[in-house]
């Protein structure tokens, strides 16, 4: 009988060389803007020596070929932490308070050194005072899922988060397979985006601006310009401003605009305040609950007629117009669900719903003697299924 122990020695060292090979990428998620270009390079660096290689993408079809790394900020300071593809901690260890007022040369050095010990010592680099803490805050929050980061935190069904998105990451949001949105992360703070229907109109463009508060805290400034014609030509164009308090798994926001609409060919302009009120919550690995609101009020040219009849028989037509008041609560309900097997993808399904609160026919044009053109005085309720498809890319 032949021996065992070639087979036995090829498949150990085939073992070997899988398990070598198994994590030989790693990606860093910086919440606290620490990172750019030039550290970023040194890092590169340093990282290929170790015959590892830093990128801003992820393949999730080979999700468990990366180390998920992550540089966040406390009260106690700059926390480094790294987790496998399954979400579990390998390893975090406190940076220290300054790290972004050192040189890049020192950051480079000071995040890669770090790193590198909690992959070669899984589990031990762990300082006391940070497990204590990290425990305490796992009893406070009985959640450990949300330690890694949403693809899909910058917006909810279309209403945009205070969160950005990272540098060179592309997002694309279709509702309906109609409409059609793109948005661009010029850096971690500026995005940038458009969107249109299925026919090219009308078109829109937009622009974010993101400042982070607290790690979870941020506020957002952005401008919306809406363009295009269906028959008729129209401008439109929604300045606002929107805070967001939460992680990137469950969080709300609230937010305020300004509203001006023409719709062209000599109608009337529209102008209003706007506000938005939304929020997502988290009820499984890869399921969500969420909601965005809209609410705004403005005012509407109506107009009335009548015939009157006069004693010998003729009629006078009589025309009138009046203001009316229209209060709008605009929004979609539903949920998330991002794919298990690629976590860049997502669907969404709910319901659309447009309650519409108008005022009274003002005195005297409320009376049986006025027709009016088709106003609906009162309340109105609409709903309707919605669903969109959403993906982002990393460039």
């Amino acid at each position: 009988m032949k021996s065992i122990f070639p087979v036995i020695g090829i498949i150990f060292l085939s073992i070997v060389v899988f398990q070598a090979k198994a994590q030989d990428k790693i990606v860093i998620d910086d919440r606290t803007s620490v990172l750019n270009a030039e550290v970023e390079t040194l890092l590169q660096k340093k990282f290929l020596e170790k015959n590892l290689f830093l990128t801003n993408s992820v393949d999730f079809r080979e999700k468990c070929d990366y180390y998920f790394s992550t540089i966040s900020k406390t009260e106690r300071g700059y926390e480094l932490k790294i987790e496998d593809c399954n979400n579990k901690e390998l390893g975090s260890v406190f940076a220290g308070s300054n790290l972004e007022s050192i040189s890049n040369e020192e950051k480079a050095v000071i995040i890669f050194y770090n790193f590198w010990d909690i992959i070669n010592n899984p589990n031990n680099s762990k300082t006391e005072s940070s497990k204590s803490e990290s425990t305490q805050a796992d009893n406070e929050q009985n959640i450990t899922a949300d330690s890694d980061v949403a693809e899909h935190d910058s917006r909810y069904f279309f209403a945009p988060s205070a969160l950005p998105l990272k540098e060179r990451e592309l997002y694309y949001n279709s509702l309906y397979f109609l409409l059609h949105d793109f948005q661009y992360g010029i850096s971690d703070r500026f995005t940038i985006g458009m969107g249109t229907t299925i026919i090219g109109l009308p078109v829109y463009f937009t622009a974010k601006y993101s400042i982070p508060l607290q790690e979870n805290s941020h506020l957002a400034f952005g401008n919306m310009l809406m363009l295009g014609t269906y028959g008729t030509d129209f401008f439109g164009n929604l300045a606002f401003g929107t805070y967001t308090y939460g992680d990137s798994h469950n969080n709300f926001s609230i937010g305020g605009g300004h509203l001006y609409f023409n719709p062209g060919d000599n109608t009337e302009q529209t102008s209003s305040a706007v506000g938005n009120i939304s929020g997502i919550v988290r009820a499984a690995e890869n399921f969500y609950f969420l909601t965005e609101n809209y609410l705004f009020n403005f005012q509407s040219t109506e107009y009335a007629y009548r015939n009157t009849a006069l004693p010998d028989g003729t009629f006078v037509y009589q025309e009138a117009e009046y203001e009316v008041n229209r209060n709008v609560w605009y929004g979609l309900t539903g949920i998330r669900f991002v794919r298990k097997n690629n976590e860049l993808v997502s669907w969404q399904l709910g319901l659309t719903h447009m309650l519409i609160v108008n005022s009274d026919i003002p005195a005297p044009y409320n009376s049986s003697e006025w027709e009016t053109y088709g106003f609906n005085e009162g309340t109105r309720m609409i709903a309707f299924p919605t669903f969109s498809f959403t993906r982002k890319f990393k460039l």
